[in-house]
């Protein structure tokens, strides 16, 4: 099976993230970890990260990682449990415990 070359921009993006965390992160717990995730997600320090931010994060990757547009929408509805149109820490951190 032959690889396809992701665009530029997403793989950019995810370069970026990972090199941000990996030298905050080292010698760091589970829970600061998924902190400093949130705090870099949520760009403009509001304390929570508005599902249209996510959902411009998700399909940046979704052919990479093939979900589709329902796939998309299903994942932010089940990030935002209170369906206030934003997902904060405490929604994002017990997302990421799931998996």
């Amino acid at each position: 099976m032959e690889e396809s070359e992701a665009p530029a921009a997403n793989v950019d993006f995810f370069d970026e993230f990972f090199s941000q965390l990996s030298h905050i992160l080292k010698d760091k717990d589970e829970e600061t970890c998924y902190k400093e995730m949130f705090r870099i997600l949520d760009d403009n320090r509001k304390g929570f990260i508005p599902n249209e931010e996510l959902r411009s994060i998700f399909v940046s990757i979704q052919q990479q990682v093939q979900m589709s547009d329902q796939d998309v929408d299903e994942l932010i509805d089940d990030i935002d449990k209170n369906k206030d149109g934003k997902v904060d820490f405490s929604e994002f951190y017990k997302f990421m415990l799931k998996e």
